[in-house]
């Protein structure tokens, strides 16, 4: 892809919010209706009013057990350290206690995440400059290694939940960075060509009509295909096929009908090649879907559909193959918010 859709970052907020299922939080952060450049950009917008907004109401504390070397007795003294340490010989013990602290896990990877987002050679100097005042605040709490372990460790409840999004946005940013440890320096990756939007994307629209459609209607969810073989083969052989892993399918229960949904998020929704330059769906796109419409067990009437974001030029192609419809469907992701409301809803409803 030569180059990414410029989408309101209005709409990208928004698109966050369904995607990690925080759309209460939406109207708390307003980030106007102006086209991003880059993503790190994006994410410091809405970085700077969320922690304005946690700042505002008071960090998250938690008690902490500590075992500090103090002249006060604390909690508990803990005999072996102070022997260790020949703390009574200069007038102090080594305590055991708890302490009401603000260094905590959420705050930690809030302030990691401010310095990764102020080193970004690609963030505008006026929000690094916020950033920079913001990072004021956070000086009484340490740093931490982000990992895979540490977000998954993460528990979150009706105190804590206004965190959820900004840390939702560090562990994105985790993930689309290169890390060299080395000399502990963060090298930032394109967010569009490392398929971060492409994924963004997919949530996006399946947690959409998850929260939009009627639940006791349809069935919204993303299962894995079987293939639909014509005799039982041997497991060595089974585990060759690749994997037919759906990103949204939707089950009307009163109509008996079933759509499967394939996602492609990218710049260009058709392509040309070298022969012509005639621009048509791409095969493999097309040849996933149908494989994908034509193994499903579902017993009811079945059609596949390929839904890519558009800024120029939309898309309603139906194709009848083997008895079964395909769609090429564009989504414009530059429109007004319910615009692109009604526009999915329409697409199925």
């Amino acid at each position: 892809m030569n180059k990414s859709p410029k989408i309101p970052i209005k709409n990208i907020y928004y698109m966050l919010c369904y995607a990690w299922n925080v759309l209460e939080q939406s109207d708390n952060v307003l980030l106007g209706s102006e086209k991003f450049d880059n993503i790190y950009n994006l994410f410091a917008r809405i970085y700077i009013n969320g922690t304005g907004s946690i700042i505002k109401r008071g960090f998250n504390r938690y008690y902490i057990q500590k075992n500090r070397e103090t002249s006060t007795l604390k909690g508990k003294i803990n005999i072996s350290d102070s022997i260790k340490a020949q703390s009574f010989n200069q007038g102090s013990m080594v305590c055991q206690f708890d302490e009401f602290s603000k260094n905590i896990k959420l705050n930690q990877i809030i302030k990691t995440t401010i310095n990764i987002l102020i080193k970004s050679p690609q963030l505008d100097a006026d929000l690094k400059n916020k950033l920079l005042k913001i990072r004021v605040h956070f000086s009484d709490i340490e740093d931490i290694r982000l990992s895979k372990e540490l977000f998954s460790s993460l528990r979150y409840n009706r105190n804590n939940n206004h965190y959820r999004m900004l840390i939702n946005i560090s562990e994105l940013i985790y993930q689309g960075l290169i890390t060299n440890d080395e000399h502990n320096k963060f090298s930032f990756s394109d967010f569009v060509r490392d398929n971060q939007m492409a994924r963004l994307y997919e949530k996006f629209v399946l947690n959409f009509y998850k929260r939009h459609l009627d639940e006791s209607i349809y069935n919204v969810h993303a299962p894995k295909i079987k293939w639909n073989l014509d005799e039982k083969i041997a497991d060595e052989y089974l585990s060759l096929l690749p994997e037919m892993r759906t990103d949204i399918v939707i089950e009307n229960k009163d109509k008996k009908t079933q759509i499967i949904i394939d996602t492609k998020y990218y710049a260009q929704t058709l392509v040309s090649n070298n022969w012509t330059d005639v621009e048509k769906v791409r095969t493999g796109h097309l040849y996933q879907i149908f494989a994908y419409v034509h193994n499903s067990d579902f017993s009811g009437n079945k059609k596949g559909m390929l839904l890519y974001p558009t800024i120029e030029k939309e898309i309603d192609a139906i194709f009848p193959i083997g008895g079964k419809n395909i769609e090429a469907r564009t989504l414009n992701l530059n429109a007004e918010w319910q615009d692109i409301t009604a526009r999915l809803l329409a697409l199925i409803i």
